[in-house]
Parts: C-alpha cells; structure tokens; sequence
C-alpha cells in the first residue's frame, strides 16, 4: 500500500533526501568518490515520491491560503522533481559515471574531464589552455546525445505533471514572474538608453582615434 505523508513528514523527508544527494554530489565533484551513486539513494526514497503523494499536495495547496499555499506549492514542485529523478535516476548515475571514466591524453598526461576543465583555471601558457580547453570540449561534447536524450524525458515528465505542456509558461509560474512582461520592461529600457547612448559611443569613438593619431 502507497504511504501518502501530511506535507509536514513529506518536508521533514525531504530535507533528509536532499541532503543525502547533496552530500553524494559534493563528494564526486571534490574527488571522494571516483562514481555516483545518485540512483541508489533515489531508490532509498521511492516510497516518498508517488503520483498519490504528488496528487495529494496539490489538492492541499488547491486548498490553502496565502503563505501556506506557497510552501504547498514548493512541496508539490519538489515532489514532481524526485518522481522524475526516479525515472531517470539509473540512467543519469550512467551518463555521469562514463563523463567522470573519461580521460583526455594531454601531453603525455591521461587527465579526466574534470581535471582537464579544472586545471584549465591555473595553466600559465596561453597555447597549451587553449589546446586543452579544446580537448575538454570536444570530450565533454561527446556526451551532448545522451545529455539531450535525458533533458527531452525529464521535460515531458514535468509537462504531464504539472499539466502545462508550455516550458515557457511553466518557468514564469515556478519563479511567479510574468516573463513576456519583464521582456517587454527590458525591451523598453533598451530604447530609453538609445539617445543617451549615441552620443556618448561617438565621443568614445572619438577619442580612441585621436589616442591613435597621436601615437602616429
């Protein structure tokens, strides 16, 4: 039989379950651990995220108010998110394990992505940073496929869970922001800078080309 918690023990079980991932990721990302095992720690938490729990926070926030609605709403949005991540959970533990497996042969050094990316932060010579940059790149590009495969799933999960099919629409209500209204805001800023802003790139422009002259 399906457990289906209060929002209360589903928050409480939650914060544990973040946690834990959080913790699991930290550890791959400084070297503690040569793989992930994200899935292993999703399966631990399957009970807490069902389509009945998931159901049951939206009929409670449906019925909330004010502040409480919020929190409601943050919960369900937490819960469509771990259903998901039980979905994919096996196969993104994969795809990272095969991304941190991987190895870029630098000069004679057999370096995994990671390392590569990292060191690129502290290599002194401009030629060798831009030869290494270019191996990450091209590595990390290798798994663009299976990146895609996985972000195309997770959003038609998250479309048939919330039950909007827009992303666009879904991102605005997630951040309760009216996005074609902030565009609009920014468009109209951009225009209000136009005639301040000419003069001031003449003058600029000007200037750089009388420091020119003068070197002459």
């Amino acid at each position: 039989m399906t457990t289906v918690r209060t929002p209360d023990d589903f928050e409480a079980e939650l914060a544990r379950y973040v946690f834990e991932r959080s913790e699991e990721a930290r550890a791959v990302r400084v070297g503690e651990k040569e793989t992930s095992e994200q899935a292993a720690i999703v399966e631990r938490y399957a009970s807490l995220f069902t389509r009945d729990q998931h159901d049951a926070l939206r009929r409670a926030e449906e019925e909330a108010r004010g502040e409480e609605r919020e929190r409601l709403y943050r919960l369900r949005e937490a819960a469509a998110g771990g259903i998901i991540a039980q979905e994919l959970a096996e196969e993104s533990d994969q795809l990272e394990n095969s991304i941190l497996a991987d190895r870029i042969e630098f000069r004679g050094e057999s370096l995994p992505i990671r390392a590569a990316q990292a060191q690129l932060a502290i290599l002194e010579d401009y030629a060798a940073r831009d030869e290494l940059g270019e191996l990450a790149a091209d590595a990390s590009a290798r798994f663009n496929c299976a990146r895609y495969g996985l972000m195309q799933r997770g959003e038609a999960l998250d479309a048939e869970l919330s039950g909007d099919p827009d992303p666009v629409e879904r991102s605005a209500a997630r951040k309760n922001i009216d996005l074609h209204a902030l565009s609009d805001a920014l468009q109209g800023a951009v225009r209000q800078q136009d005639d301040s802003w000419q003069p001031l790139r003449d003058e600029w422009l000007l200037c750089v080309f009388d420091a020119y002259e003068d070197q002459d």
